[in-house]
């Protein structure tokens, strides 16, 4: 029986890549003219901030110097190297459009539907402490979700998909893994590591990636998720 439902934070409750779009467009008008599509762009980008994040949790970067390597590295595997300001601009530029992120309307309608019966809620994502709760309470999940249900990886000290996380989680909630359903994005951080501790699991394929896991329940629009998860509890 589920007593408990978890939610990923980025790209899965907000829309991320609308967020980073706005942000390169906004840097191609007026700081610097590459003329490289978003597609291209995101794919570099979101290979470059695994990579720097991974830097981060183990402590080898600060906060704001591996936000910076990110930017850098992109835009000089692009072919189009920046100087350390315009990197700077990037992330002022990104901290704006971050204001401005919405929840996903059927993420909307399923906090609403579960508050509504009583289910318990809790956020668990990967990133940087500050950022996460600056991203929830642009959301306004912090009204919904009590702050000490919101687990975040920095302040845990490691990250999904380690197992470790998954079970601070358990701990604190005062429940075993098969009484927990999660909702993730990410294929390997939330779905595997969830299934590899006996947590249910729903992939929210947002990106519409080729994974061929009969084992997996998974949908491509956050509609889909919300009727699936309100058919379910």
């Amino acid at each position: 029986m589920i007593k408990a439902v978890g939610l990923d934070l980025d790209d899965t409750l907000y829309d991320r890549n609308q967020v980073y779009e706005r942000t390169l467009q906004a840097m191609e008008q007026d700081v610097v003219t590459t003329g490289v599509s978003f597609q291209e762009f995101n794919e570099v980008f979101q290979e470059e901030s695994q990579i720097e994040f991974q830097k981060f949790t183990k402590g080898l970067k600060g906060e704001t110097t591996f936000k910076i390597d990110r930017v850098l590295s992109t835009y000089q595997r692009l072919g189009h190297p920046l100087k350390y300001e315009q990197a700077l601009k990037f992330n002022e530029l990104y901290l704006y459009h971050k204001k401005q992120i919405e929840l996903r309307p059927g993420m909307a309608k399923l906090i609403d539907y579960l508050r509504s019966i009583g289910m318990e809620l809790f956020v668990l994502t990967n990133g940087a402490a500050a950022t996460q709760a600056s991203k929830l309470q642009y959301l306004g999940v912090d009204k919904q979700i009590p702050v000490e249900k919101s687990f975040i990886s920095d302040e845990i000290g490691v990250a999904k998909p380690n197992r470790e996380i998954f079970n601070v989680v358990e701990d604190s909630l005062g429940l075993a893994g098969s009484e927990i359903l999660y909702i993730g994005d990410h294929y390997e951080n939330d779905i595997l590591g969830c299934m590899k501790n006996d947590w249910a699991a729903v992939y929210y394929n947002v990106n519409e990636e080729s994974v061929e896991d009969e084992n997996v329940v998974q949908f491509s629009s956050d509609q889909q998720v919300y009727e699936y998860v309100k058919s379910l509890v």
